[in-house]
């Protein structure tokens, strides 16, 4: 059901609500007080009073003020959410003098500052009681004369009081009656304050259409009790803010249902999908939940209704359909109207808007023009777009939005995915448009669970483009509020200070940085060599991760003990070279590793390109197996020596390390990426020498497209293998094999620069395994040398089976595996990667699929 649908059905119930003479507060509330008599206007726990009583109240106190308030002074009233307060606005109102709302939470100096800025004479409900009032007539207020002086929070500078007009409670009251069907028969409970514009509309909604009025002052009593006394009252309706629903809701569950409640509305702040799931699943068991926004200088601005059987999609709430009399349109830096689905700056014209600012001609005209029609136009500086059914949506002020890498986002957007998270309770996202960054707060329930920025970056990063998940993560019990209940910015805890970010030096730090930013979930040019993984956001399951990058790819054993004994890029880099150093110290030079030691035939496994034996050690250990495991590397790859150039080659060398071990068959071989291409040859020459070979076991070994095209007959001509010769030197050679199936990194550096390295690493790779480099220069050569072994192979004859084992990301066409064996190939699929498949916990899949492999071998 939409919206309108909904409004359509509360069509006649609307019409002839209101008289056209009920045109000022004033006259509306007496009509209603008249006609509800004797029935419950106001109700807290502990007070009650009648319309008619309510109604002598107000007048007397009218004529107080008319006897001792000077014509055309405001009068300040005290608010608290208690009957007097509200007998004190109503009479203020009455007695045709400006109301000027003054919250009892407000610092002194604040309170101070709006008593002088209005010329309001302060009045409290017990002055008021004091005074015996005269004889004197209660006038009868115009239409336009002032109503109200809202004073808006000045959070960032001095405040400014709105002029509303004893026309504009009025058309709240249209509002409440036409989007809440709020009438007689309610029993309305106001959580929010009287004191702000959100209450004083509530106020409006609810008691001008003669419904009572319950009020519970949630600053003073908390929620501790709330939803009792709701069932209690037989509330038909309640109305407050998002962030009070979360607190309050949050320790609720199913059998906290009111079952009176017909209808629950928030305003004042962005609503949420969860918000509707938290009230639907709590206390709104079977009726509408209405998300409406207003403004001090509009009033109410549009509503959104949510009846049971409407679905709610994910992120923020739209605002909704505009409010009565009131007109919305979207408009670009120009004044011009946007087209549906557009966003651009919201702009209202209504008749029943703020006149201006009190005392304040200047801005009065920069935010607010006259139409000819008699209407007021009002600049929101607010974001906004309407789609084709005209519902509002509400982007965030139009000095929030940044930019960030050149792109535009609006802090909204990110916030609406922070509360989308299942740990948080609140969120609010800050722009720094000096360092073009944002900074998150965010609030959480630390006795469910407390994460780290990390693990937030990390599941922001499966929702938002990398520009707009925030720089700094600041996570905080809760979000400091003001005395409206909205964010106080002010109060926000600062991220903690960062130096610079100093770029990293050599391979060894640049590996480094590139695992930290994928882990951390952080730009790579928001941090450097010498910040540290903790204060970054990292915890022990972001440093578990990246220890597992470094065993992976450095091929090195190394601990969370010097993580933290050096928690810098720089620090830790300095122990990797140094254990690497150690380990090439001590290396064998031997190119057979066991990894398991058992009984019976043997599995030999031979690793990837660049890859030492010991990267297999995660399968071996997982296989359900008594048989020994050994795995087979490059030579050169830790001690020096030449290494391999080709794929025959490196089978013949592991078909003699085979052989050392198990003189004849029938063997059982594997091989992983680059391995899997060298166990096929292995296979297909030991079975030419009369031995027998069980399956081969081919790990994710990815044909290179330069391989599929000569495999299929295909192969490039002179002028492509010009353009490949080309795209290596400039860098810009997009098939080698992608190994991870998500790595989209694009070249570095100037044209010249990338041939530059592109000849300095291909001397590299013909002088592979002889000249000593460091860990991450070595694994780049030998991978580069393992690419071109692939793109040069010709498979040898072979027709024994072949069961390829593949991941996720491997898109082969497998068809091509038929010219490497005239036998029977198989495929297994797995879920993990081309990286993972062989790392916890995705290596437990792959020895299961080499276990099949196995069983039906030995059936």
């Amino acid at each position: 059901m939409t919206v309108e649908n909904h409004l359509e059905g509360l069509a006649s119930a609307t019409a002839g609500s209101f008289e056209s003479a009920e045109t000022t507060v004033a006259a509306r509330w007496r009509a209603i007080a008249r006609s509800r008599g004797d029935s419950a206007a106001l109700r807290t726990p502990e007070q009650s009073i009648t319309f008619a009583e309510a109604a002598r109240r107000v007048d007397d106190l009218a004529r107080a003020i008319l006897d001792t308030v000077p014509t055309d002074s405001p009068v300040a009233v005290e608010i608290e959410s208690d009957i007097d307060s509200v007998i004190s606005m109503l009479a203020v109102w009455c007695a045709g003098r400006p109301l000027v709302l003054v919250d009892p939470f407000l610092p002194e100096d604040r309170r101070t500052n709006i008593l002088e800025l209005s010329g309001a004479q302060l009045l409290t409900p017990a002055t008021a009681v004091d005074h015996e009032p005269l004889e004197t007539h209660v006038i009868e207020p115009a239409p336009d004369d002032p109503a109200v002086l809202l004073f808006t929070s000045g959070s960032t500078g001095t405040p400014k009081g709105v002029v509303l007009a004893q026309r504009t409670p009025v058309n709240h009251a249209r509002d409440g009656r036409r989007f809440m069907e709020l009438g007689p028969d309610d029993r309305a409970a106001v959580l929010l304050p009287l004191s702000f514009g959100g209450g004083l509309d509530a106020l409006a909604m609810s008691l001008l259409n003669g419904a009572t009025m319950l009020l519970w002052d949630v600053r003073r009593r908390t929620t501790t009790g709330l939803r009792d006394w709701l069932s209690a009252e037989g509330a038909t309706t309640a109305h407050c803010t998002p962030s009070l629903l979360r607190s309050w809701l949050g320790e609720l569950d199913a059998e906290d249902a009111v079952h009176s409640l017909r209808l629950l509305s928030t305003c004042g702040e962005p609503a949420h999908h969860t918000d509707v799931e938290l009230a639907r699943n709590t206390v709104l068991a079977r009726g509408v939940f209405c998300c409406w926004a207003g403004a001090s200088e509009v009033g109410n601005l549009a509503f959104n209704l949510f009846p049971p059987d409407r679905e709610v999609t994910d992120g923020a709430i739209p605002v909704g359909i505009p409010a009565s009399d009131k007109s919305v349109r979207i408009v670009d830096e120009h004044g011009q109207d946007l087209s549906p689905g557009s966003t651009g700056e919201v702009i209202v014209e209504s008749a029943n808007i703020a006149s201006g600012y009190h005392a304040n001609p200047e801005l009065t005209a920069a935010r607010f023009s006259s139409l000819p029609d008699g209407r007021r136009r009002y600049r929101t500086g607010d974001l906004g777009r309407l789609d084709e059914n005209g519902e509002l949506a509400l982007l965030g002020r139009g000095d929030d939005a940044i930019k960030v890498r050149g792109y535009l986002v609006e802090p909204l957007e990110v916030e609406s995915a922070l509360r989308s998270l299942p740990w948080t309770t609140d969120a609010v996202v800050t722009a720094d448009r000096k360092e073009g960054r944002l900074t998150a707060h965010v609030a959480v329930d630390p006795q469910k669970w407390s994460p780290s920025p990390a693990e937030i970056r990390h599941e922001l990063g499966k929702t938002l483009t990398p520009w707009m998940i925030p720089r700094d993560i600041v996570v905080v019990s809760e979000i400091p509020r003001n005395e409206r209940g909205k964010v106080d910015r002010g109060a926000l805890p600062p991220p903690p200070p960062r130096p610079s970010p100093e770029r990293p030096r050599g391979l060894t730090e640049m590996a480094l940085h590139r695992f930290w930013s994928e882990i951390l979930g952080l730009e790579p040019q928001s941090f450097g060599r010498h910040d540290d993984f903790v204060e970054l956001g990292g915890d022990s399951l972001a440093a578990a991760k990246m220890l597992s990058e470094v065993q992976h790819h450095l091929q090195l054993e190394v601990n969370t003990a010097m993580l933290a004994e050096a928690p810098t890029i720089a620090q830790f880099a300095q122990r990797i070279e140094a254990a690497a150093k150690e380990r090439s110290k001590n290396a064998t030079g031997a190119t057979l590793i066991p990894l398991r030691k058992g009984v019976g035939d043997p599995i030999f496994l031979i690793a990837g390109a660049g890859s030492l034996a010991t990267s297999l050690t995660p399968v071996a250990r997982a296989l359900q197996t008594d048989r020994p495991v050994y795995a087979i590397q490059s030579r050169g790859v830790e001690k020096r020596g030449r290494a391999d150039h080709s794929v025959r080659a490196a089978a013949r060398r592991a078909i003699a390390d085979i052989r050392s071990v198990q003189p004849h068959g029938p063997y059982q071989i594997g091989g992983y990426s680059l391995g899997g291409f060298i166990a096929v040859e292995v296979a297909a020459r030991l079975t030419e020498a009369g031995e027998t070979c069980h399956p081969v076991a081919v790990l994710d070994s990815v044909i290179d497209p330069a391989l599929a095209q000569r495999l299929s007959g295909n192969a490039p001509n002179v002028a492509q293998r010009v353009r490949d010769s080309l795209c290596s030197l400039t860098g810009t050679d997009e098939t080698l094999p992608d190994r991870t199936g998500t790595d989209e990194k694009k070249p570095t550096g100037s044209p010249v620069q990338r041939v530059v390295q592109e000849i300095a690493l291909n001397a590299l790779v013909l002088t592979a395994g002889l000249v000593p480099l460091s860990t991450p220069v070595q694994w780049v050569v030998f991978f580069r040398l393992g690419t071109r072994m692939i793109r040069r192979h010709r498979p040898s004859p072979y027709s024994g089976p072949i069961t390829v084992v593949k991941a996720r990301t491997n898109t082969d066409d497998p068809a091509l595996w038929g010219h490497f064996t005239s036998g029977m190939v198989e495929f297994l699929d797995i879920d993990g990667d081309h990286i993972s498949m062989i790392r916890a916990p995705h290596a437990a899949e792959t020895a299961k699929a080499i276990e099949k492999i196995l069983e039906r071998a030995a059936g």
